[in-house]
């Protein structure tokens, strides 16, 4: 494996293996001990893709969407939208 910075492009490289793919780890402090949260590629990719985080945390019970090129944002929680189907399937509307 091997990690690479690009200072001119900011870019952080993490590259995978034969038999894994490429993983962030980010640690807790280390006075509360040694626990992380990781980001890790999937297997295989079909093509490149950048996912952007929004600028700002979102709103209780909202949920991160992705506008299908990427970039991501904040909105109401997936039983809001549930409710709408049901209203429009029962009602018509």
């Amino acid at each position: 494996m091997a990690i690479t910075l690009n200072s001119t492009t900011s870019t952080i490289t993490v590259d995978g293996t034969g038999s894994s793919q490429g993983t962030v780890q980010l640690y807790e402090n280390t006075g509360n001990g040694t626990n992380f949260i990781a980001i890790a590629a999937p297997a295989s990719v079909a093509s490149n893709v950048t996912f952007t985080l929004p600028s700002a945390d979102g709103s209780s019970g909202q949920v991160i969407q992705t506008n299908g090129s990427g970039t991501l944002s904040f909105t109401a929680g997936g039983i809001n939208i549930g409710k709408s189907i049901a209203m429009s399937l029962i009602f018509g509307l």
